[in-house]
């Protein structure tokens, strides 16, 4: 599985199941899917959600506009954010943004 800033996504069920995984830097798995119609109790609105994979629970909304890909790179920078807030240093190498700069 390449490594990258970004999570590389998986279909689950099939590519028009409309639910994708991807595992962070730590090896956790999250999962994005789509919500057309929430029901009564739903607090969230129609469109893509995200949470970890054991954590169905933790849902966060990503969005409802311009399509799967959008959704997909917006969870991905979501997921890729919470990595950088735990590990700023190492978001920093990453980067290449520790490297001196020449003088």
């Amino acid at each position: 599985m390449p490594r990258g800033p970004l999570p590389q996504w998986e279909p689950i069920g099939g590519f028009g199941s409309g639910t994708y995984e991807a595992k962070d830097p730590d090896g956790t798995a999250w999962r994005l899917w789509l919500v057309e119609q929430p029901t009564g109790d739903d607090p969230l609105l129609p469109g893509y959600r995200l949470a970890p994979r054991d954590s169905p629970t933790d849902t966060t909304y990503i969005t409802a506009e311009h399509g799967l890909y959008n959704a997909l790179d917006q969870a991905g920078m979501r997921i890729s954010g919470r990595a950088v807030q735990a590990d700023p240093d190492g978001a920093r190498r990453q980067l290449g943004l520790d490297r001196d700069d020449e003088k």
